[in-house]
Parts: C-alpha cells; structure tokens; sequence
C-alpha cells in the first residue's frame, strides 16, 4: 500500500508539471538570450570559475534565410520568431490595435530588425546622469559602444555612394560586426539624394556616430561576411556562436514565470533587501522545472517582457499586483511605465529610380522644422509640460507622479530647444521596381506608456498601451517631418523622376494638405517602430525609477534587470546600438560588484 501511495503522488506531480529531477544551478542566471541577455552571456563566462545559464523561449535560428540574409528585412514578421504583440487599442490611432514586432530567437530582436547601427546625439545621453545615473554620460558610453564594435571600413565605391565615418568614432576588435552591404554601389541615386537634402538646408553628415547625428548619411548596418557570403551579424552570431562550447556556459529552452526568493531573504520593510535564490520557468516540453542561482539573477527579457517577469515576481504596483493574486514583495510602482514607443509612418511615391541598395537617414532639429515659428513651438511645449506630465500621471493610476514626469519632460525640453538635438528621423530608400519610400517619426517623443501583466499564466500576452500621440508635441513634429518628406519628393531636382503618389493616395493627403489631413492620415495609417524601452527605467526612485545606476533592481539584493526597458529617455538614434553598449557596461559592472564576491 505504500509503495502504491508513493508512485501514485509522483504521478499526480508528474501531471502537475512539476520536474522532479534535481534542480540545476549556476553562478548567474540570465532571463533572455535577446541582445543584451547574449553579451552578458559571452562576457560573463569568460571567466571559466564562474557558471552561466541563460533561458531564452526562443530556438537557433542561424540557418533560417529570413534572419541571415541582409536583405531580408520584414520577412521574419509574423512567423513563429516574431513575437507579434499587439497593444490595447489606441484613442489616437482611431481604435485601432497596433502591432509590436519583438525578436523570438537566440538573439532576440537582433535577427529580426533593420540591422541599423546608429548611436544617436551625446547630450541625450548626458542626461542619463541628471536622472540619477552617475557614470551613465556619453562619455562613459562611448568606450563600450567602441568595445562592442568591429567595423568595417567603407571601400571607394561605398565611399562615392554616400558613406562617410571618421575612425576615431569607431571600434575595430569588437564582437559585432558593423558596416555597408557589399549590394551597395555608386550611380545616380546618390547625388541626387545628396543634392535635394543640401537644397533642403542639411548638409551631409561626416559620421552618424559621432555623437551629432544632424544632416543625412548613409546609416551602417549590423552585417559582415562569415564562410564568404555576407550574413546579418545578430547578437547570436557575433557573442554566442563563437562560445557555444564553454563548458561553463549554457542555454536551456524555456520560459521564466517568476525569480524566487530566499525565505530568510527579507522582504519589503525598511532596510531589508530580498535576495533571489532562483528562477521558475517551463521549458521547451510545458514542464514547470525551477533553477537555482548562487550569485545572481539577471533579466534581460527586453522592454516588454522584463517588467512582466518582475510582476510575476511580486515587485511592481501594488495595485496592480493585487489584481493578479500576487503578493508585492518590493513597492515598485514604476515597473513597467515609463514605455517609450514611437509612431512609425511611410510615404511611398513610384519613379524612375536606380535601387538605392542602403537607406539614407537624415536627421532634423526643432530649429530646421520650424524655422520662424521655432519660438511659438517654444512656447507651447514649455506651457504644455505641467498639463502632460498630469494626464499621464492619471494614466498611470498613481504610478507615476506628475512632479516626477515634468522633470523628465523638462529635461527633454531643454535637449530640444536650448541643446538643439535632433528631433526627427526620416530613412530614404529607393527600391527595385521603380518604388521610393521615406519611413519619418519622431525620435524624442513625450509621450509614455505602460507594459503590464493581464494574467499571471499568460506572460506571452501582456497588456501593452504606448499611449501614441498623448502629447501634442509628437503629432505638431510628425506633421512637421511628414511636410518635409512629402516636399523632398515632389519638389527640386528629384521631382521628374517621380511618376506618382501611392501611399497615402493626394486624395487622401494632396501637397497642400490641411494639418487636419495630415491628422486624419496618421490616426488611420500609423504604426509601431520596434523600440520599446524605459519600462523597468534607470533612474532614482522617486522619479518612478526600477533600477540603479549599478543595474540592480531597488529592494532587491542581487537581481539586476539589463536590456532597452533600463533606457530611461527617448535616445535619437537606433535601439540596438545602445543596447549592446548598456549590455558591454553591464557586464563590466556586474563582475564588478557581484553579488556574492567578485567573479
């Protein structure tokens, strides 16, 4: 009878979902084998007297085309390594559900993006520190956007097609390869793209990472050449593959539902700090397993996805976190505020134009935008400020407070008009078939949104609302860079190439258009770019802040959270750039301070 009763509760466990194999255990567990999560992963298990275990969801997708192949782009959305989350449905998109594409593979959304390398404005990161952050300027940076670096100096022919780099800007030994596809060629669609900017006013950039990213250049991509055909260089192919056979270091299959703490770890109250002792996650067969951590947890699960882990694991809004049935261990409020999303919009035109082979992006200030009416725009947005910060502070139920967001807005308002970054992006390509197109948004947006946990088992279905367009100054700025988009085509020296408007139809936006058309056209026609960041944001505490300058999550003893989410303002350049450099740094930082004693 007893032997009966013993096999009998192994298997009601075994039904459960529960393992009941010894619980594995390393040194460091990282959440994620995104971008972030994979350069923790190389740089962390370099040293062979430590242990690395890294969970990813997601497969090796070095052999799939559409993640290899540079020009490939899109291709991957809506196949099962897409995430493909969708937001609740947005007021100023008229309804409508947008669509976030997020990376499902060992890299993340490296093997899926635009493979742009562009690190965007130094002032923009100088005011990282003014949030909190010492060590976190352009300066401190720069070094790790070196380290992270391998770049591939542009040939004559790349050269005459608009590529231009100044070599102290770059780093040459790094693990990801940067550079221009070997598609791209000199002829005619260089000068005149050259030519209609400079007629514009903006004169040719001499390097997009110099820290000014003002003017137009051709952007360098993530990409080089690997067993002598030229590869998309994603965060797995230049920091996992390469490692992949050290002993110390491993990827499992799997999903983390929650980190687990000690019992004797302490909690929420004055002076006590928890201290993770692990992780729960299913693994690739749906089999709850847990994993044990020695030293630390480390998330690294992107801008959605890491703020969801850290509510499954009791730190958040209480308020939120009683809806779900979870206990709060730590009173975060800011997990998973302070979204950052930006609207993304597209202007397409048919012509009698060679393919461009790269994109051109060009980059635009507030004073270039609006010229005479530069201090009206002043004006307004100073006044605006109290009036956002409030709106999106109710938005938030609380979370955030509005003293808190004006001083992040203030922030951003004296980047814009007293240090003149840039404010605007437009990336210009012209492609096979007679096709042209400018994709423009708004680089700096004011707006924030929330990321949030609707269901505590459904952690693949979070509720994401980026708030588009809840501030006014993002629709008078894309209003602004769409004039400028549609005038660069169907004015000067490019005009009689162009045979037609095909999207939006004049019908819908003609070259006269009202500013309530350009409105109408945007709440019906906008989308989603693919930065989501400032979710689990690094800043103080009280500026509604989830992590410190050092990447530890406030409350907590050694879980740290380092990806986009840690990003606390918009950046003017493109995401992935500045994730691998945060990542870079906070590797350094953790071998440095680690929990438990130096590595």
């Amino acid at each position: 009878m007893k032997t009966l009763a013993v096999t009998s509760l192994l298997l009601l466990l075994l039904f459960a979902g529960e393992s009941l194999c010894a619980p594995p255990a390393a040194d460091y567990l990282i959440i994620g084998g995104g971008t972030a999560g994979l350069v923790l992963a190389n740089r962390l298990s370099s040293n062979p007297s430590v242990t690395v275990t890294v969970i990813e969801p997601g497969g090796d997708e070095r052999r799939n085309p559409n993640v290899s192949g540079t020009d490939k782009f899109s291709q991957a959305f809506n196949t099962p390594i897409d995430w493909n989350y969708t937001t609740v449905p947005q007021p100023r998109a008229n309804n409508r559900s947008l669509t976030l594409h997020q990376g499902k593979a060992w890299g993340g959304t490296s093997t899926i993006n635009g493979m742009t390398y562009i690190r965007g404005d130094a002032r923009v990161f100088d005011v990282w520190e003014g949030l909190g952050n010492l060590g976190w300027s352009w300066k401190d940076l720069f070094p790790y956007f070196l380290k992270a670096e391998n770049y591939t100096i542009p040939t004559a022919t790349q050269v005459a097609a608009g590529t231009t780099y100044r070599q102290g800007n770059h780093g040459f030994s790094g693990l990801l390869r940067v550079g221009y596809t070997s598609a791209l060629r000199n002829g005619s669609f260089a000068p005149l793209i050259m030519g209609t900017w400079e007629d514009m006013g903006l004169g040719k950039n001499g390097d997009l990472n110099a820290g000014d990213v003002r003017g137009y250049g051709m952007g360098p991509q993530t990409l080089g050449r690997a067993d002598s055909e030229e590869v998309r260089w994603d965060a797995a192919r230049g920091y996992y593959h390469p490692i992949e056979g050290r002993e110390n270091l491993k990827m499992v299959r799997g999903t983390v539902r929650r980190v687990l703490w000690r019992e004797d770890g302490g909690g929420s109250g004055k002076g006590r700090l928890l201290v993770a002792k692990g992780v729960e996650f299913v693994n690739g067969e749906g089999v709850v397993e847990r994993m044990e951590a020695t030293r630390e947890v480390i998330v690294s699960a992107g801008g959605v996805r890491s703020p969801l882990v850290l509510e499954a694991s009791g730190i958040g809004n209480p308020r939120i976190l009683d809806l779900l049935g979870i206990e709060t261990r730590v009173n975060l409020p800011g997990v998973g505020e302070n979204l950052g999303g930006q609207s993304v919009h597209i202007m397409v035109l048919s012509g009698e134009m060679e393919s461009s082979a790269s994109a051109y992006h060009t980059y635009v200030t507030a004073a270039d935008l609006f010229g005479d009416s530069l201090d009206k725009v002043k004006n307004a947005t100073r006044k605006s400020l109290p009036d956002w910060a409030r709106t999106m502070a109710d938005v938030s139920k609380g979370a955030l407070s509005a003293q808190a967001l004006e001083e992040q807005f203030r922030l951003q308002y004296e980047l814009i008009f007293q240090h003149n970054v840039s404010v605007a992006e437009v990336i210009t390509v012209s492609a096979p078939g007679g096709i042209l197109a400018s994709n423009y948004y708004v680089v700096l947006p004011f707006s924030r949104g929330s990321v949030h946990l609707g269901d505590l088992d459904k952690i693949d279905r979070p509720v994401i609302d980026p708030s588009i367009f809840s501030s006014d100054f993002d629709i008078t700025v894309t209003t602004a860079i769409g004039r400028v988009v549609q005038k660069f085509w169907l004015s000067g020296r490019i005009r009689p190439l162009v045979t037609g408007q095909l999207t939006p139809d004049v019908g819908v936006l003609p070259e006269n258009a009202t500013d309530a058309q350009w409105l109408a056209h945007f709440r019906q026609s906008l989308d989603m770019a693919a930065h989501p960041r400032g979710s689990a944001a690094m800043m103080r505490r009280e500026l509604g802040g989830v992590v410190d300058p050092e990447l530890r999550v406030y409350g907590t003893a050694n879980v740290r959270v380092v990806d986009a989410s840690v990003i606390p303002m918009p950046i003017s350049g493109h995401m992935s750039a500045t994730v691998y450099a945060v990542a870079e740094r906070g590797a350094d930082i953790i071998k440095r301070t680690s929990y438990g004693g130096h590595p």
